[in-house]
């Protein structure tokens, strides 16, 4: 996957890719993968994820890195990201992403992104994170960022896996990276 994330980034202005997590060892292993491919192309990677799944990512990468290059991680809850407010609301979460990323522009450090979508008990979910990844897409592509979102299978339902692969060019299944044939580029925002 290492080879698979280098080489779609370095052809690509921006990349958007959803990953729909149905094993937990080989979703580690991307992640890891992802990091790692973006340390080899001096790119720092913003890690939004679980408080669960965040030490399984360093257990790795430990003996993979040296402490230098362990700094190019940096890792956010996903949960307090994305339901600080008490609910999952696009709008505060892309403030949070922009004061997030901040310190990326400003000392001119290359970045990517990898952020594991988790909301709690909402009433009206599907549109909200149909939404939601509609405006991401266009956040991406004008913003030139590559971005991995990845949802828990058991939590999405039909519906809104066929809205996720709308809204994403690109696709992790079976441990490959392809072209969502579903993808339509949207004008949100």
């Amino acid at each position: 996957m290492k080879n698979q994330f280098a080489q779609l980034i370095q052809n690509n202005e921006s990349v958007h890719i959803y990953y729909n997590i149905n094993d937990m060892r080989s979703y580690v292993d991307n992640l890891v993968s992802y990091i790692v491919s973006g340390i080899e192309q001096d790119r720092h990677t913003l890690v939004i994820e679980s408080e669960r799944v965040i030490p399984l990512i360093f257990e790795k990468l430990e003996g993979i890195l040296t402490k230098d290059q362990l700094t190019y991680i940096h890792t956010i809850n996903n949960f307090d990201y994305y339901c600080s407010s008490g609910s999952f609301q696009p709008p505060i979460i892309f403030e949070h992403l922009s004061t997030h990323l901040d310190p990326f522009y400003k000392n001119s450090m290359a970045f990517q992104i990898w952020a594991h979508v988790e909301w709690g008990q909402q009433e009206g979910i599907v549109p909200i994170l149909e939404e939601f990844e509609n405006e991401a897409d266009t956040l991406v592509t004008e913003g030139g960022l590559y971005l991995v979102c990845a949802y828990d299978e058991e939590r999405v339902p039909e519906a809104l896996k066929l809205a996720l692969m709308k809204c994403h060019p690109y696709l992790i299944l079976e441990n490959k990276i392809r072209p969502s044939d579903l993808y339509v580029m949207t004008d949100a925002v």
